[in-house]
Formats: structure tokens, C-alpha cells, sequence
């Protein structure tokens, strides 16, 4: 049969959100799964299109219009960077299915060209939204031109294949400079911690470097993004200000280190894969080294090692407690009166003080490896029924690393918060408070969410803790809650922050008593 790799492509694409088993389902409750993690998408895909229009409009109205097909495209490539080193090299690798997908008959390289794709394209869906209405309002405003809707799509088209390349070859290097240690799990972690970190804070020094010296106009976001973080975005902003070859240079840029990338990984792909797979030699066994302990923390135990196992899993399970910590690092270094300089007169900074909890919200809903914990037992999920645990107590063990992760983060912001803001006792004491029973609600709920949607036939656990219903779910419903948190808090103080302390004590006893009452995991 012709072109396998577009089978192996659809047949992946088609299983992302679990389509193709709906298309064939009988049970009404995978369909509407399906249909659910599809309006999550659209939601998002739609919050996306506003923010794209708002920066448009600035873009337009300063009168450097000229410049914003550039700046979208090194927005897009940035955050591919970003989440590319997120998802790290796993997905491409090591996934479980391995072993039946290389027993097909199927060439490496259709393998290959099939996974490749399917990357490519989840990194394009996420640029065209950003894109396509930033296009829309420039044309509205300065007027429909053929050249620059040729450069831009030609642009777009291209933009996800550099920073995909450069991140998954980042991430496999870091695989085999860790493959032959001992302990190559601690050392990936540390290192893909350090690149992410490296990554992050330029991107946060980037911002307070931008407020300090241009007060935000649009002007300066476009300098620092196009000029000083991704230069490939200056081609082409050349081509668009005059200078043809431009776009010719972006993409030949794009498409020689993609096919660097391929080539190279058409020859390791085996050997990277059992890098990625291969298990580290152990210490020799010492009967001193037996520890006793109950079920309950022994469970608990095995949570945080599952955590630990993947440094693709961890940056995506605690990537806003990381996120977190750094902005209360960034807080400390930075004067928050230079928000209000322009304003002219002098503004009380305790007035936004109340704003630290909505802030820490945004933070601590991306962080919830409870969200996930269920689907990752897979199979092996019937061995928890042997356990001498209710179904309340393994709950509670596997929201355990959610809450011990996101409450002292939370705490840490708080404090630095506070403290720039000059917050009154009355604002300390209830942003502490909201932080804490928020993360003890967000751990609950995202096991609620995956008791009541889980995902146990996934290829990799990177798929779970980015892509599943329950993540997405607490994600952008943290999202929602900390947007509408912040602007209320900051005008009537302390009463929004009540209301969801109450809220989250409430749904908390529910989901326990809920749990109580239950005996089993779902089987489907």
C-alpha cells in the first residue's frame, strides 16, 4: 500500500482526542468525552483570536503595522520553542507502542515521517489562530496587500519547523549525555529544569526589561521579541520593509535544519529510543536498605516516583508551580511602582495587593498531576483494588504531589506579593488562606475530573498531563477564575477571595464524600 505514513498519520491524529473511537463507539459517554475535549479546544482556539486582535489593533493604531506579521510569527515559534521542550523528545521516541508500530510493515522512515507530522501540524493549528486574526484586522486597517499575505502564510507555514527541531534535538542530547548514568532520570530532569528555567527567565527579563526602559508600547514588545529573542522573525519583517530575499532566507533556514534534523534522526532513532527506554543499573541489594511502612505511604511513595520518572511528564505536571516560583524570584527584583509611573501621581500599591491570589490562581491550575494520575495506572490500574485503601484514601494519596508542590509555591509567591504590593494584615491573611485551600480544591478536582474522564489508552504519559480533558479543564478553568479574581479583588478587596475560599471548601468535602461512596475505577 502507497503512502503508509499518511495512514500512520491520520490513524494518530484521529486518536489525539480519542475521534476515532468515538466514530465507532457505542457508548454515548465516549462521544460527548470527545465532543467535550473538542469544545475545550475551540474555546481555547477563540481565547487565542482575542488576544491575537487586542495586540493587532495596538500594532495598527501605533502605526507599525508594517512589523506585526514578524512579531506573530516569532510569538508563535517562541511558544512552539517552549512547549516543544515541554513535551521533550518522548513523545518521538519513546512511546509504548513501540514495539507494535516497528513490527509493521512500515519503513523507520514512514515511522518517522508519520510522527513528525503529526507534531508539525499540532504546532501549526496552535499559529494559525494567532495568525490568521492578526492578519485580519492589519488588512481591515491598513489595507488588503497580495505580498504581504504571501509572505505571511509562506512565514506561518514554515515557523513550527525550527523551534520543533531545535527542541527535540535539545532534548535527545540531553538523553544521551544522561543515557549512561546511573541515575539518568534525576540528571534529565536536572538539566531539561535548567533549560526550561533558562528559557523562562529570559522571557520574564525580556518583560521587566521592557517596562523598565519603553513603558510597553507596542514598539518596544516588537523590538525586544523580533530583534533580540528570535532573530529568524527579523527575515522576515525584512521582506515586508523592502528587501525580497528575506522570506527566501527564513525559509531556507527552516526547511535545511529540519531536514538536518530528520536525517540525523533517521540514523539514531533506534539507538536514542533505547536511551530513553533502558533501565539504569541499580545498587547491589542490602537487606539494612528494607524499610517498613503502611500501604497509604507507600502509595503516596509511588506517586512522587512516577513524577520523577519522566522529565517530560514533570515539566508538564508542575510547569506553573516552576512558572510560580520564578515570578516571585522576578518580583523581587522588580519595583512594582514603575507599573504607575506614567500615571502622573502617586497610586497606593496596597490597592493591588488583593490582585496576589487571582495571580496565583493562573499559576496553580497549569500544575495538577492529580489531573492525570488515574490514566497513568493504565492497565496496572486493577492492582489498586487489592489495596488495604479505601477508594477516598487513594484519592487523597494521589492528589498528594499536587498539593505538596502547589501550596508551598503559593505560599512563596504570596509572601513576595505582599510584600512588593505592601498588602495590609487583612490582605496577607487572605491571600495565604485562598492560596492554600485552592490548591487542596485543585488537587481534588483534578482527580475528580480524571475518575470521571480518564484516559488509559495513551501512548505516552506526556499525551496524559498536556492533552487530556482533565488538564485542559483545570487549566483554563484556574485560567478563568484567576482573570476574574484579579480586577474584582483589586476593587472590592477581600469579598471575591471569600467567596471562593467558601466555594472550595464546599466542592472539596463534596468530592471526598463523593470518593466515600465509590468502589471502583471505571474499566473502559
Amino acid at each position: 500500500m502507497k503512502n503508509k505514513w499518511l495512514l500512520l498519520t491520520k490513524i494518530q491524529l484521529l486518536g489525539i482526542l480519542d475521534f476515532n473511537k468515538a466514530r465507532y463507539a457505542k457508548d454515548s459517554k465516549t462521544k460527548r468525552r470527545t465532543v467535550g475535549s473538542a469544545a475545550i479546544i475551540a474555546i481555547v482556539a477563540l481565547v487565542i483570536c482575542i488576544y491575537s486582535v487586542v495586540l493587532s489593533l495596538g500594532f495598527c493604531e501605533q502605526g507599525i503595522g508594517v512589523h506585526l506579521p514578524a512579531f506573530l510569527i516569532a510569538v508563535t515559534s517562541l511558544i512552539t520553542l517552549i512547549f516543544s521542550l515541554l513535551q521533550g523528545c518522548s513523545s518521538l521516541f519513546a512511546m509504548k507502542d513501540y514495539d507494535h508500530v516497528m513490527t509493521l510493515p512500515v519503513k523507520k522512515s514512514e515511522i518517522l515521517a508519520s510522527r513528525l507530522l503529526c507534531i508539525y501540524l499540532s504546532n501549526l493549528l496552535f499559529a494559525l489562530p494567532v495568525v490568521i486574526p492578526g492578519t485580519i484586522v492589519l488588512f481591515a486597517v491598513d489595507g488588503f496587500s497580495l505580498a504581504v499575505l504571501a509572505v505571511t502564510l509562506a512565514a506561518t507555514i514554515l515557523s513550527p519547523l525550527l523551534p520543533m527541531a531545535v527542541a527535540i534535538a535539545l532534548s535527545a542530547l540531553l538523553t544521551a549525555i544522561t543515557a549512561k548514568f546511573r541515575y539518568k532520570n534525576v540528571l534529565q530532569i536536572i538539566l531539561s529544569l535548567i533549560l526550561f528555567l533558562g528559557v523562562m527567565i529570559a522571557s520574564f527579563a525580556v518583560s521587566f526589561t521592557t517596562s523598565y526602559n519603553e513603558g510597553m508600547d507596542m514598539s518596544a514588545i516588537y523590538s525586544v521579541l523580533v530583534r533580540n529573542v528570535y532573530l529568524p522573525a527579523v527575515l522576515v519583517d525584512m521582506t515586508l520593509t523592502g528587501t525580497l530575499w528575506g522570506i527566501f532566507a527564513f525559509a531556507g533556514i527552516s526547511v535545511a535544519v529540519a531536514a538536518l534534523f530528520v536525517v540525523v534522526l533517521v540514523l539514531c532513532y533506534e539507538r536514542v529510543h533505547e536511551a530513553l527506554t533502558a533501565k539504569s543499573a541499580g545498587a547491589k541489594f542490602k537487606a539494612e536498605n528494607i524499610r517498613t511502612g503502611s500501604v497509604y505511604s507507600a502509595l503516596i511513595g509511588r506517586e512522587f516516583r512516577r513524577l520523577f520518572s519522566s522529565s517530560g511528564y514533570l515539566l508538564n505536571a508542575l510547569s506553573g508551580t516552576i512558572l510560580l516560583v520564578i515570578a516571585a524570584i522576578a518580583l523581587i527584583f522588580f519595583d512594582p511602582k514603575l507599573l504607575f509611573a506614567q500615571a502622573g501621581e502617586s497610586v497606593s500599591l496596597s490597592l493591588f495587593a488583593y490582585a496576589g491570589a487571582g495571580f496565583a490562581f493562573l499559576f496553580i491550575g497549569m500544575s495538577n498531576p492529580g489531573a492525570s494520575a488515574l490514566s497513568l495506572e493504565g492497565k496496572s490500574r486493577e492492582q489498586l483494588f487489592v489495596l488495604p485503601l479505601t477508594m477516598r484514601q487513594i484519592i487523597v494519596a494521589k492528589t498528594a504531589p499536587t498539593f505538596i508542590f502547589n501550596a508551598p509555591a503559593g505560599v512563596i509567591f504570596s509572601v513576595v506579593f505582599c510584600i512588593r504590593f505592601e498588602a495590609d494584615a487583612l490582605c496577607w491573611i487572605v491571600t495565604l488562606i485562598s492560596v492554600i485551600l485552592f490548591s487542596a480544591f485543585c488537587a481534588l478536582a483534578g482527580s475528580f475530573l480524571n475518575y470521571k474522564f480518564p484516559k488509559y489508552d495513551w501512548t505516552n504519559p506526556t499525551m496524559v498531563a498536556k492533552n487530556s480533558m482533565p488538564v485542559m479543564l483545570c487549566v483554563f478553568g484556574s485560567l478563568i477564575l484567576g482573570i476574574v479574581c484579579i480586577p474584582v479583588g483589586i476593587i472590592s478587596g477581600f469579598w471575591i477571595y471569600l467567596a471562593v475560599d467558601l466555594l472550595s471548601v464546599v466542592l472539596s468535602v463534596a468530592i471526598l464524600i463523593y470518593f466515600s461512596h465509590q468502589k471502583a475505577f471505571s474499566m473502559e
